[in-house]
């Protein structure tokens, strides 16, 4: 009777243990499991951002240059109060944060930001931009697109358009 005691309290204590383990052993394959998952997500997410940026930046392009001509026609006839319009209804749509007309002497023309008319484009954005030859797409340091386009007459430079565009960010919360 005493070794049926000890044989079964041992088969218990063996169950008990493989259950233990078993249970240790399904909790550590979730953990691995939920690693996995939110490294999959993450780089899911950055994909998927990253292009929509590409599109984002290929829209912006398309956007500026139509854009350019019809600023170009309005500085050949000296109408600064049509292409303030025009921006003033441009910056209203979504994700358009500022629109700057540059003449060709550097100084800002027309803005949706009216402080900034009359400034000194060097002032305020870097150099380098002035003498863009063709449209530029970049990102401009605190994560919104920044479209620089010349503006040419037929014989000279008018000036130069420079739109900020503030890309839509994905921003998912964890998973329920």
């Amino acid at each position: 009777m005493l070794k049926k005691r000890k044989l079964c309290f041992y088969t218990i204590c063996i169950l008990a243990g493989l259950l233990v383990c078993m249970f240790v052993w399904k909790d550590i394959a979730i953990r691995n499991m939920e690693k996995t998952t939110e490294a999959q997500r993450a780089k899911l997410i950055q994909k998927s951002q990253q292009a929509i940026t590409s599109k984002t930046r290929d829209l912006v392009r398309l956007t500026t240059i139509p854009l350019v001509w019809v600023i170009r026609r309005e500085m050949i006839n000296e109408n600064y109060g049509q292409i303030n319009e025009y921006l003033n209804r441009f910056v209203k749509e979504p994700g358009i944060k500022q629109i700057f007309v540059v003449k060709s002497d550097g100084t800002i023309a027309v803005s949706t930001d009216k402080k900034m008319e009359g400034e000194q484009f060097s002032s305020i954005f870097p150099k380098e931009l002035i003498e863009q030859k063709e449209v530029n797409i970049s990102d401009d340091g605190r994560g919104n697109i920044r479209a620089v386009a010349p503006i040419m007459g037929l014989d000279s430079r008018l000036g130069l358009l420079i739109m900020i565009y503030e890309p839509e960010r994905i921003n998912i919360g964890a998973a329920p």
